[in-house]
């Protein structure tokens, strides 16, 4: 439900489902949301028959009541391994995108291009049959598909199914400043890094504090690592 139909069905028909005209996709997009709802509520019922009778009672007014109805079957004569590995694939790259947006702190709205250099000329058919669903859920102003793409100057980079994602980030970001902000987080990292292994290399406060005590620091240890390897990797690829 959360992966299917909200992470991926809301998100590409979200445009189509809130448009004001009733247009016949707007038709075709909220009938299938209806059927998908309806049966998952026959889904949840042996498990929350109250809360799903009364959704019912309320979103599809006139039906038979829940319990009343015959248990969801799927047709699996309608299932395409290959739209869904596409679909996937698709999915991959915008969330690779928006983790570059997080890591750099890029504003949604700041609309990015993209390179999206891919193994085999296969892969590169299958983005390609996706790129309006990217191009729309990722916020970028373009985005081009090509087998063995060459890695644009001074760019973020993912890898995804099948290949690599490049993001261009001149103009966007200043380089120098983002890479001695790197530089000065990572310095930080490894300091507070340092404290916490001369701690934790103490015989003393490991044998003689309270065991939450030391998995905390080891934590803190752990979480500082992650910072130090993000970080030079981020500035691995500006450089």
């Amino acid at each position: 439900m959360w992966d299917d139909v909200c992470s991926s069905y809301l998100e590409i028909k979200k445009a189509v489902i809130n448009s004001e005209t009733l247009t016949a996709e707007k038709k075709n997009a909220m009938a299938i949301l209806s059927y998908v709802l309806k049966n998952v509520l026959d889904l949840l019922h042996p498990v929350m028959p109250f809360i799903t009778e009364e959704l019912n009672s309320i979103l599809f007014q006139g039906s038979e009541m829940v319990i009343s109805r015959a248990w969801p079957k799927a047709d699996e004569s309608l299932i395409d391994g290959s739209i869904e590995a596409a679909f996937d694939q698709a999915f991959a790259v915008v969330e690779s995108v928006r983790g570059v947006r997080g890591r750099y702190n890029v504003s949604p709205a700041t609309k990015l291009n993209a390179v999206v250099s891919v193994d085999d000329a296969a892969t590169e058919a299958s983005v390609k049959d996706c790129m309006a669903i990217i191009t729309e859920l990722s916020g970028l102003a373009d985005l081009s598909v090509a087998v063995k793409a060459a890695k644009p100057k001074f760019s973020a980079s993912a890898v995804v199914p099948g290949g690599e994602l490049y993001i261009p980030l001149e103009g966007i970001l200043d380089p120098a400043a983002e890479i001695a902000r790197l530089e000065k987080e990572i310095e930080k990292a490894k300091a507070f890094a340092a404290s916490i292994e001369k701690k934790l290399s103490n015989q003393k406060f490991v044998s003689g504090a309270p065991e939450a005590v030391v998995n905390a620091e080891r934590t803190k240890l752990a979480t500082q690592q992650d910072i130090i390897a993000k970080n030079e990797a981020a500035l691995k690829e500006l450089k």
